[in-house]
């Protein structure tokens, strides 16, 4: 059984809304040993891949959002990860019974014996709306997460704001015993929805801290959504074809105003910025992916998906 919460952190907006980015940990390259860290684990410091071991990093693709681990020692160190644990992109789902929901491959982090901290690519987006799936094993779990010690489990995932510092959280464990949330032993997935917020840089954090094998957090199916088709103008329309494309696009609108576009990576990377002219926009020298295009006529404003092959 998969459960669903939705927490709004303003309001539901009922614009359209199309996929910008995300991740199912499909592309990474599957190992099942141990992940040993080699680092100090008396001293925060970022984790890195190892040969042959389960992949805590990785650099995004055309499909698939990056992410970068690192850890934080307990106020009184343990061993951390040097003692060789399950963390980082798995093909294992929690049991036979829980697969993960988003094709075979998922992210797992247990036995820490610190604080494991999962930072996904920032990108820059218009009211997004953010889920991801987690499933957290059935045992014992150990005091609220207040103190950052060993027997203080908890687990948070949010969204940060880089322009503001503003946190808005999916699931936060801090100040309650997991144990009593009701939360184990089955996928669930949480969503946040951050409406009127134009052309924000957010980055999606997932902080874990537990201290035995038995404690595992899965994670899969990130989503990124963001806002299409808002202009200010209700009169504008943008019509773009091919898409996808290999080298031009045209782009007509129903309107005779000059338009801007800009196109941007799915990390928020502006690649062009120009004016267009006959309605054809050159994008032949894009390496192949996804793109957000964003088309500026007058007081009309449309944001699309772009894919060049």
């Amino acid at each position: 059984m998969k459960t669903t919460f939705f927490w709004a952190a303003i309001c539901i907006s009922t614009a359209v809304t199309a996929q910008i980015s995300g991740t199912g940990f499909e592309e990474p390259e599957i190992f099942n040993n141990p992940y040993t860290d080699t680092g100090d684990p008396a001293v925060a410091h970022d984790l890195i891949n190892n040969t042959n071991e389960p992949l805590v990093d990785y650099n995004a693709s055309s499909d698939e959002l990056g992410f970068n681990a690192r850890y934080v020692p307990y106020d009184n160190p343990g061993d951390g990860l040097t003692d060789g644990d399950t963390v980082g992109v798995t093909d294992a789902p929690p049991n036979n019974g829980n697969p993960f929901p988003e094709g075979l491959n998922g992210y797992e982090i247990s036995d820490v014996d610190g604080n494991f901290i999962l930072e996904f690519d920032p990108l820059v987006v218009s009211s997004p709306t953010i889920s991801i799936d987690y499933f957290i094993s059935e045992t014992g779990y150990e005091g609220d997460g207040t103190s950052n010690a060993s027997g203080s489990d908890r687990l948070r995932i949010y969204v940060k704001n880089l322009d503001d510092t503003l946190e808005y959280d999916l699931l936060n464990t801090t100040g309650s015993d997991i144990n009593d949330l009701g939360i184990e032993g089955t996928w669930n997935t949480a969503s946040v929805q951050l409406t009127d917020s134009p052309d924000s840089n957010i980055q999606v954090i997932i902080e874990a801290r537990n201290n035995s094998a038995a404690e595992a957090f899965f994670f899969d199916n990130l989503i990124i959504e963001g806002v299409l088709g808002l202009p200010d103008d209700p009169k504008a329309h943008f019509l773009v074809y091919p898409n996808p494309t290999s080298g031009f696009v045209t782009i007509q609108s129903t309107l005779a105003a000059n338009i801007e576009v800009q196109v941007f990576t799915v990390l928020g990377e502006k690649i062009i910025e120009t004016a267009l002219v006959d309605s054809i926009l050159d994008v032949s020298t894009l390496q192949t992916g996804a793109y957000v295009l964003k088309i500026i006529q007058g007081s009309g404003i449309s944001t699309k998906k772009l894919i060049v092959q």
